[in-house]
């Protein structure tokens, strides 16, 4: 057995997803969601269903990320989608996504493997106007009692410290 199938970039899986339990859900009404990447970190900035509370996902070990369509009411159109989805977060278990960036990456280096696309997890974040998928090692989530502009500032400050 190769390197290559230790990943699982050859295994036949059917990806599943499964509701994360983060003590926080995004907030069912409005869009309130800014997603900050740069080449090390990924944050997101979300309102959630307590009022006046906003929250900031810190995806650490991101490898890259998807934000935008579809928004909720778009959801079914999803290819991993389940009717059971509701806003929160969750993980795509046997997802194919760390397989796809493992294999772009053989096109140039076909001699080099990497463990770390075998350990990275995908995660979706489903909120009202907006999905997030993020390929990440894991998730964190903070709860601030300040404005969403406050905490897209903090979030800013944090990703520009991490150049």
């Amino acid at each position: 057995m190769n390197d290559d199938d230790d990943e699982g970039y050859h295994r036949q899986v059917t990806p599943h997803v499964v509701r994360l339990d983060l003590g926080v859900i995004p907030s069912p009404s409005g869009s309130a969601e800014l997603l900050l990447t740069d080449e090390r970190s990924c944050r997101l900035v979300f309102a959630t269903e307590q009022p006046h509370r906003v929250a900031m996902a810190t995806f650490a070990g991101y490898a890259q990320a998807l934000f935008g369509y579809p928004n909720d009411e778009a959801l079914p159109g999803h290819p991993l989608y389940h009717p059971d989805w509701e806003y929160g977060c969750y993980e795509v278990q046997g997802s194919p996504w760390p397989g796809r960036l493992a294999a772009q990456n053989r096109v140039r280096f076909p001699d080099q493997t990497s463990s770390r696309w075998g350990q990275l997890r995908h995660f979706l974040v489903v909120c009202h106007e907006d999905l997030v998928e993020v390929l990440a090692d894991d998730v964190s989530v903070e709860l601030f009692d300040t404005s969403f502009e406050e905490v897209a500032m903090h979030a800013l400050r944090l990703n520009l410290g991490s150049l």
